[in-house]
């Protein structure tokens, strides 16, 4: 699975991290060795079939029958479900549709009776572990609250951003791979008795790529360490410029090398072309690449309030 490979190499774990900042104590002494050992693992269940950038409109429900909770709803895209033994759900327990306040997080178990797995999505990069699942009826206990109450937005935030910036370096590598192995076959390939690398016309296009790919390279370091120093709404500008670049990058990356290579390239004897079908969908998963740079704008042109300027 690449996303499980990709995230064993960057490693930043946004669940795990999760339930650092925001489990009781009670829920960090029995999921965090289960984390360790494998016994527990998360997916995560924020997108609706309704619903994706606009989270604060999300139908899926959750109200109070005595001492439990119970959710109604359908979520799409819902990462991590082929391995899962829990979900984390975002579900509406107060409020109207678009109040950022009233959505709470809930770790619902994946063999809970009403909890189904309706399929999972074959997409550009074949077979994913993104499954849409209905949720009827599904009863758990209060210890099954994740952080706070109506708050369960920060949760969602903490864990896109942590996963925009795993993203942002995924993508970076991958550009860096594609340009030094253009730069390999250019330099191996002969045509018209010259090697194929003396041509302006290959090296101009790959020079851009290579020092946008250096100039991020200091950016996505210097975000990743603002990340680990304050909070993750102090940076989200910065992580948002990182996200939507560095997979624009990959993807330009692995087009340039599968031209510079030509047919070779566009084959499945390189791995260009598996590079752009698993970097595409960075340009839309996580908050689509518009939705990255509308931050960006908001920081930069003072919209919004003083936390989504950050």
């Amino acid at each position: 699975n690449d996303l499980q490979n990709e995230s064993s190499i960057v490693g930043n774990f946004p669940t795990v991290l999760m339930m650092r900042d925001f489990g009781t104590e009670a829920q960090k002494k029995e999921w965090m060795p289960g984390f360790l050992d494998g016994t527990k693992r998360l997916a995560f269940g924020l997108t609706e079939p309704n619903h994706g950038s606009d989270a604060t409109y999300l139908e899926t429900t959750a109200y109070r029958d005595g001492d439990e909770w119970v959710i109604n709803g359908m979520k799409r895209w819902n990462s991590g479900l082929h391995h899962a033994t829990h979900d984390i759900i975002f579900a509406r327990t107060s409020g109207t549709p678009g109040d950022p306040k009233g959505i709470s997080a809930f770790l619902v178990p994946t063999d809970a009776p009403g909890f189904k797995v309706e399929f999972f999505w074959w997409t550009f990069n074949m077979p994913t572990d993104h499954a849409e699942v209905s949720i009827t009826d599904v009863r758990v206990g209060p210890e099954a609250l994740f952080g706070p109450a109506e708050m369960g937005l920060e949760l969602a935030q903490h864990f896109v951003h942590e996963n925009r910036i795993r993203q942002a370096a995924s993508s970076l590598g991958a550009a860096q791979f594609c340009i030094n192995e253009a730069v390999r076959y250019s330099n191996e390939r002969i045509t018209w008795g010259k090697k194929l690398s003396v041509n302006q016309g290959i090296q101009f296009p790959l020079v851009e790529l290579h020092t946008e790919a250096a100039m991020l390279r200091q950016l996505i370091r210097y975000t990743a360490s603002m990340l680990d120093q304050t909070h993750h709404m102090e940076v989200t500008h910065l992580v948002a410029m990182c996200n939507y670049r560095a997979n624009r990058l990959a993807c330009d990356a692995a087009d340039r090398a599968m031209q510079t290579c030509g047919g070779v390239g566009y084959s499945r004897h390189m791995p260009f072309e598996h590079i752009y079908r698993h970097h595409r969908r960075y340009r839309i998963t996580e908050g689509s690449e518009e939705i990255q740079m509308r931050k960006v704008a908001s920081n930069l042109f003072g919209f919004g309030s003083s936390k989504e300027r950050k």
